[in-house]
């Protein structure tokens, strides 16, 4: 490491910027600012020492930090954010949040003013320690640098935050970092080489997984995949594979775009039929991965379950709303390695499956809808593209609609379900993975993250953006809400009446605007070939796939199945 610099602030931030490296961090996601300059400058001068690290630049926080969460996403392992004071810091809260929900390791690098300037009424200083308490698994709030504080003791104090981005108890870390002036430096050198001469190397060791008791299994048994990274997702299938046991698959457990006989398509209309919920009650336990699941219908029979429920997840969080599951914290892999459960026989619900998926067809056919927007990606999408879901209707259609077949990894983020910074982190995920990233979001959630455009613009892989515009929130129409009339477009609907082709001009990307499930298809394949961004806007009546919805599933309810 670099020994000489013109200003303690230059060594402070370079011995700190070394330290992310070696705790993993590969990736660097930079807002300008004046206070944060020593962290940017050492940013810079370390990509000499390491060419693997990669420095992101965006004009805004907010999206930033979700373009540094979809990166963390895709190449799972650490980024960092850093930022100048003030209320750019703030700006990173939602991502955070996200992160902290779904042990994210990313790390918010905060510079600040020195103590001093703060409550004076001097610029661009608010309280920043403690900002994001709730949030993040670890912060450190830093002195101002101080030559009679040593490297090595610097080092120690990141390296006891920076731990938690590993491990089973991993997620977002906060580092707060005050600079004085001058932040630039001297015209003069100094040897710092005697301050970091007590500088120890990083040793790793992340806690272990808790033991677990392996109880006995009461048999007949049903998995359920909830949010799962893909070799969780291949331990549950295995073992199913093994024993015979079905599984109903959350659109996020990297198994419901699987094709395998264990795999129950459409779990979400399947549990809308009489004689399937009949079926499913003769299962004695249910053992479920990983939590969040998307489904309501998935939620309501999982909270209605008479036999003993299991909730396995390598992380200690509770993820039972119902808080009635027994939460066993252990890798999830390691358990289904110790999973030994009697050959199951079928479950008999193959006729009743090829019923539903009859009844779904016919109503994806005419006319072209949203729910149809979501399966032409799902047939369509290429090998390794990822596929990002937006929260709101997007995700419910993708759960509901998606054929089994290509088996795409499908990122959520659903640790807090928000419409904020979905195109930033499509951003991030689609500049992570050189297969690119497919993602689907309501009009709404576009509006709520424009300028994130400006990051998709500079994808340097395929990234295809479709946005469902019913002209507001159209999932309110599923919702109870719907009730309301007199009120429900002025406070829940909230129409604009907008178009994004010429924000798509604004921020120079490809745009298209079909009308029909082929010019979608065709749209939307040209897009994927591309190594760039495109974004496809489908215009649809407002509350045209909640009468879709509604329809399929009364006709599901009521529909005299032959067994």
């Amino acid at each position: 490491m670099q020994a000489t610099f013109t200003h303690i602030n230059e060594a402070w931030a370079q011995l700190l910027i070394t330290r992310l490296y070696q705790h993993g961090v590969r990736d660097i996601c930079l807002a300008p600012g004046s206070r944060s300059a020593p962290l940017t400058l050492a940013a810079i001068r370390l990509q000499d020492t390491y060419p693997q690290l990669q420095l992101h630049t965006h004009f805004d926080e907010r999206g930033l930090a979700f373009m540094g969460l979809g990166l963390c996403r895709a190449r799972r392992r650490p980024v960092a954010l850093i930022t100048t004071s003030g209320t750019a810091v703030p700006n990173l809260h939602p991502a955070l949040v996200e992160a902290f929900q779904t042990h994210q390791p990313l790390v918010a690098v905060t510079a600040d003013r020195p103590e001093e300037l703060v409550g004076c009424g001097a610029n661009q200083a608010i309280v920043q320690p403690g900002i994001f308490s709730h949030h993040v698994r670890a912060a450190l709030n830093l002195p101002t640098p101080d030559i009679t504080l040593s490297g090595g003791w610097l080092a120690q104090q990141l390296d006891l935050a920076l731990a938690r981005l590993h491990g089973p108890g991993r997620g977002p870390v906060h580092l707060n970092v005050p600079f004085c002036d001058p932040l630039y430096g001297t015209p003069e050198s100094a040897d710092f080489g005697p301050w970091m001469s007590d500088v120890a190397p990083v040793v790793t060791a992340p806690d272990p997984f808790p033991g677990f008791t392996m109880h006995r299994i009461r048999e007949p048994v049903i998995f359920v995949a909830g949010q799962l990274d893909p070799e969780e997702a291949e331990a549950v299938l295995m073992v199913a594979r093994d024993y015979h046991v079905p599984i109903l698959a959350d659109i996020g457990s990297q198994l419901r775009l699987q094709d395998h006989p264990c795999i129950l398509p459409h779990p979400d209309l399947l549990l809308t039929v009489t004689h399937i919920r009949r079926r499913l009650k003769a299962m004695n336990q249910v053992i479920q991965f990983g939590g969040r699941l998307t489904s309501r219908r998935l939620n309501q029979w999982l909270a209605d379950f008479q036999g003993r429920h299991w909730l396995v997840s390598p992380h200690e969080d509770g993820l039972d709303p119902e808080r009635r599951a027994l939460q066993i914290q252990a890798s999830i892999p390691e358990f289904c390695s110790q999973l030994k459960i009697p050959v199951q026989g079928d479950l008999g619900i193959a006729p009743l499956q090829a019923q539903v998926i009859e009844q779904l067809e016919l109503a994806l056919t005419y006319p072209f809808s949203e729910p149809a927007a979501a399966r032409v990606i799902t047939d369509t999408i290429p090998d390794d593209m990822l596929l990002l879901p937006g929260n709101s209707l997007s995700i419910r259609l993708l759960d509901m609609v998606a054929r089994p077949g290509r088996g795409n990894r499908c990122i959520t983020n659903r640790g807090a379900s928000g419409i904020d910074g979905l195109v930033a982190t499509a951003a991030g995920l689609a500049t992570g993975h050189p297969a690119g990233a497919t993602l689907l979001l309501g009009d709404l959630s576009l509006l709520h993250d424009l300028n994130s455009l400006a990051l998709a613009a500079r994808s340097p892989h395929p990234l295809v953006i479709v946005v469902l515009n019913n002209d507001g929130g159209g999932i309110f129409n599923l919702l109870p809400a719907a009730a309301h009339k007199d009120h429900f477009q002025s406070f829940f609907q909230l129409p604009h009446g907008l178009t994004f082709r010429n924000a798509a001009t604004l921020f120079g990307l490809i745009y298209a605007n079909p009308d029909s499930a082929g010019a979608f298809q065709k749209a939307y394949t040209e897009a994927c070939r591309r190594g760039d961004a495109t974004l496809i806007e489908l215009n649809f009546p407002s509350n045209q796939s909640s009468r879709i919805i509604r329809g399929l599933i009364k006709t599901l309810e009521e529909v005299r199945f032959e067994e």
